[in-house]
């Protein structure tokens, strides 16, 4: 049985694991949320109205871009799997056509995608969750000596 004052002495250990497990909730929900907002382009032109645009491509594939006012664009990846951000370079709306499927974010939603598929995030994310299990850990040899 654990008496009181051992139990007071977990307590800080235990909630470490309750923060590294919220942000590692959080972070999956952010990356669910960001991987799920995106449309596939296929058969159907898409069309580019807002902001910039990110392109995902799960293998090598053409798209090109037509503006209403503006020039044309190829965007190709360089590798065969590739996330690629397209800047605006024209005003007004403008049709997206791949030859393969693709999925496409823009405006705040490529903004968001961009963010969460960086390796900052990913990055700060993995910190933001094993900072507080190395706390609590330590938290909890130093009781227990």
């Amino acid at each position: 049985m654990v008496t009181r004052p051992r139990r007071r002495s977990l307590l800080p250990g235990c909630l470490l694991v309750l923060l590294s497990a919220f942000f590692g909730l959080v972070g999956v929900a952010l990356i669910v949320v960001g991987s799920l907002s995106g449309s596939a382009v296929d058969d159907e032109p898409y069309r580019w109205t807002d902001g910039d645009l990110v392109l995902d491509f799960p293998r090598h594939a053409t798209c090109t871009v037509v503006p209403e006012a503006g020039p044309r664009r190829v965007v190709e990846p360089v590798r065969r799997r590739e996330q690629i951000e397209v800047a605006r370079w024209f005003s007004g709306p403008a049709e997206v056509t791949c030859d393969w499927p693709v999925t496409v974010w823009q405006g705040g939603g490529a903004s968001f995608r961009s963010f969460v598929s960086s390796s900052a995030f990913e990055y700060g994310l993995a910190t933001l969750v094993v900072l507080p299990l190395l706390g609590s850990a330590a938290v909890l040899v130093r009781r227990g000596s």
